[in-house]
């Protein structure tokens, strides 16, 4: 339905996805899913460690790339598998993200640009990727684009030696070991140019460099730019990658963040109080989350609904914001010429969904008294 409404953000054929996790704090002791989450935030009133949901989220950028919205795909809990038995191993929270875009890239055979922050870059994510590939475009469906560690480093190509055939040597495959952020003190490397960063126009010094990243074992593109917020160096699994587009792609990343909060606080997509007496009692002070227990293998169906109903519930909320998010792009005028109350300044042209959500409300309470009587 999104894709058909004509309003994807399209770039060089491919639409663009953000990727993340939230966390919503719940107390409840026999709510399935419910974890030791820790979360380092620069606000002394949350605490380090808490009790509740993670959610995965995928959202795709719709509008216009210099106005756009975080359209809500999918959402999904994250953790605490094992009270549904489903507990695997082999996935973790990078994967069960990039396993979200490409199951949506693979339903629609839509090539995606999916950027995702500093949590998320591991070999895993890569190979992943890599793994998907178009026939039409001969490349990988997905090409990511992921904001680098600090401490992130990588290798340039060994340099090619000569070596008798008689004698097995290996030859090594990595040469000189590079810390990304040195780059930084070698001013010279870098080119200016005006680039869009954060819906503000600036000037900028970047570069670009393909080096070995050693997780993978395979080169890599990374980005290294110096913005009026500091320093950023961007991996790219596509070698020729532009790189002020992806300065800028990432950069409207930040819209899954509004969507988060949008949903938090204007829809109330996490305001569910859904539980079942069949889940074990577990602590409401954070526990290493080892000590999660299963239920019983005759509860595990019960529960099971259980979590579908938080799962549903959400995404109802998503949908909600999807629809505000569309009426906004396709009506923006007409929520205008209605909305008669005081706003001290648009921050763009384009209606937030709290303007969209108000004025549809009185709208729709209105087609109550002037609708014919039964």
């Amino acid at each position: 339905f999104v894709l058909s409404q004509g309003v994807t953000v399209m770039v060089n054929g491919r639409a663009l996805l953000s990727g993340d996790h939230t966390y919503v704090p719940k107390d409840g002791r026999m709510m399935p899913g419910v974890v030791s989450l820790h979360q380092n935030s620069e606000t002394q009133s949350k605490p380090s460690y808490f009790k509740g949901h993670q959610w995965g989220a995928i959202s795709l950028l719709i509008g216009s790339l210099a106005a756009p919205f975080g359209l809500p795909l999918a959402l999904n809990l994250h953790q605490g598998f094992i009270h549904i038995g489903k507990e695997n191993e082999n996935e973790t929270l990078q994967t069960r993200i990039i396993n979200m875009a490409i199951d949506f890239s693979l339903r629609h055979n839509l090539p995606c640009i999916f950027t995702l922050d500093a949590y998320f870059p591991s070999a895993s994510i890569f190979k992943l990727a890599d793994s998907i590939w178009s026939i039409e475009l001969k490349q990988p469906l997905i090409t990511l684009i992921i904001r680098a560690k600090r401490n992130c480093v990588a290798y340039y190509e060994a340099k090619k030696q000569e070596c008798n055939h008689k004698e097995q040597v290996r030859l090594p495959k990595y040469g000189k070991k590079v810390k990304l952020t040195d780059f930084f003190d070698q001013l010279d490397l870098f080119s200016q140019a005006k680039c869009l960063v954060y819906d503000k126009m600036e000037e900028i010094s970047f570069m670009t460099i393909n080096l070995l990243w050693k997780p993978t074992g395979s080169f890599l593109c990374f980005v290294l730019a110096i913005t009026s917020r500091g320093p950023i160096v961007l991996i790219c699994s596509d070698l020729n990658q532009d790189p002020l587009l992806a300065i800028k792609l990432y950069c409207a990343r930040t819209r899954i963040e509004i969507m988060f909060d949008m949903l938090k606080n204007l829809i109330g997509a996490f305001n569910y109080h859904f539980w079942s007496k069949l889940m074990p009692r577990h602590s409401r002070k954070p526990k290493s989350n080892k000590t999660l227990q299963q239920p019983s293998e005759n509860a595990l169906a019960t529960v099971s609904l259980c979590w579908e109903a938080y799962e549903r519930f959400v995404m109802l909320a998503a949908i909600s914001l999807g629809l505000l998010q569309l009426i906004a792009i396709k009506y923006s005028a007409n929520i205008w010429n209605n909305f008669d109350t005081y706003l001290r300044s648009r921050s763009r042209q384009l209606p937030s969904e709290r303007t969209v959500k108000f004025v549809m409300s009185r709208l729709l309470i209105s087609d109550l008294f002037i609708s014919a009587p039964g």
